[in-house]
């Protein structure tokens, strides 16, 4: 990437969007910017940190308790290798490549280690509004080794006020953060509402979520529910929530026939102050053109 690449991606990659209740942040799911491009670009990472962005990663443990960079339980064939990463040491994925969406391995999304992706970051300047979410994914049945949380917390020494470890395994989440202090927690409620048919009630839902509430800061819910609790019970469950102090997370938004302006706008009335997303200039465009946001900008002073 030449340095006007560089300039241009600088002040042309959105981190957030004004809308009439105030700045929605756009994360950037496993830290692209195009839907496109391989997930875990290292310097998609450098951008985001130092734009501003809420950046997201996942991990899932090794074999040698040590936390990778990936966001399935096999290797293949979203990257160049092979196997189950559970039963693998990190060592043996060294010069195994993450693949874009035709397929083609990308030479700037290597598989790497927590530490490694990290360790960069120490050395460029960040924004004050850049965070890191740790999207702690794990096996059915397995805790967290305690060599695992020693990994993530040393990996992390000295950037925790800038990372968020979300989950929908929230006890395990609630080790990692305690090993990181400063660093915030959120709750993924969505795969218990997956199991629980009764939860796809948006009160019950709510319940669910302030009997676990203690240190959550985020709550991270799939935008179709957010939008069915809006539409059809009526409940305001995202303000409900903000009413407990949790922000909450529409995930994942991107570009296609299920992302229309009515479904948009609802998320914007829903009061959401996070929207994850694979393509943040996309969304942008598509929320900056809603004419709720246009009259919003005219009229309205931000938070």
């Amino acid at each position: 990437m030449t340095a006007s690449d560089a300039s241009n991606r600088m002040s042309s990659t959105p981190v957030a969007v004004e809308g009439p209740y105030g700045t929605i942040r756009l994360k950037w799911h496993k830290l692209r910017t195009d839907l496109a491009e391989a997930p875990f670009k290292r310097s998609n990472l450098a951008l985001g940190w130092q734009l501003g962005a809420s950046l997201e990663v996942d991990i899932l443990a090794t074999a040698d308790g040590r936390f990778a960079v990936l966001h399935d339980p096999t290797l293949g064939p979203s990257t160049t290798g092979h196997g189950r990463v559970s039963s693998m040491p990190i060592a043996s994925m060294r010069e195994i490549l993450h693949r874009d969406a035709g397929g083609s391995p990308d030479p700037d999304a290597p598989v790497l280690s927590l530490a490694e992706l990290v360790a960069p970051l120490r050395k460029l300047p960040r924004a004050p509004s850049a965070n890191l979410q740790l999207d702690l994914k794990l096996l059915e049945g397995h805790a967290l080794p305690d060599s695992a949380i020693a990994d993530a917390a040393a990996a992390v020494a000295g950037l925790e006020d800038a990372i968020v470890v979300g989950s929908h395994h929230l006890d395990e989440a609630r080790r990692l953060v305690a090993a990181m202090p400063g660093a915030r927690l959120g709750y993924d409620p969505m795969l218990a509402v997956s199991r629980q048919r009764s939860l796809r009630d948006p009160e019950r839902l709510l319940r669910h979520i302030e009997r676990r509430r203690t240190g959550v800061s985020l709550a991270y819910l799939q935008f179709d529910a957010i939008v069915a609790s809006e539409e059809q019970g009526g409940f305001p469950l995202v303000a409900r929530l903000l009413e407990l102090g949790i922000e909450t997370d529409a995930w994942t938004v991107n570009p296609g026939p299920q992302i229309s302006d009515a479904v948009l706008r609802r998320l914007i009335g829903a009061r959401v102050r996070q929207i994850t997303t694979d393509a943040p200039s996309e969304i942008f465009r598509l929320i900056r053109s809603l004419p709720c946001v246009i009259d919003a900008t005219a009229d309205l002073s931000f938070e």
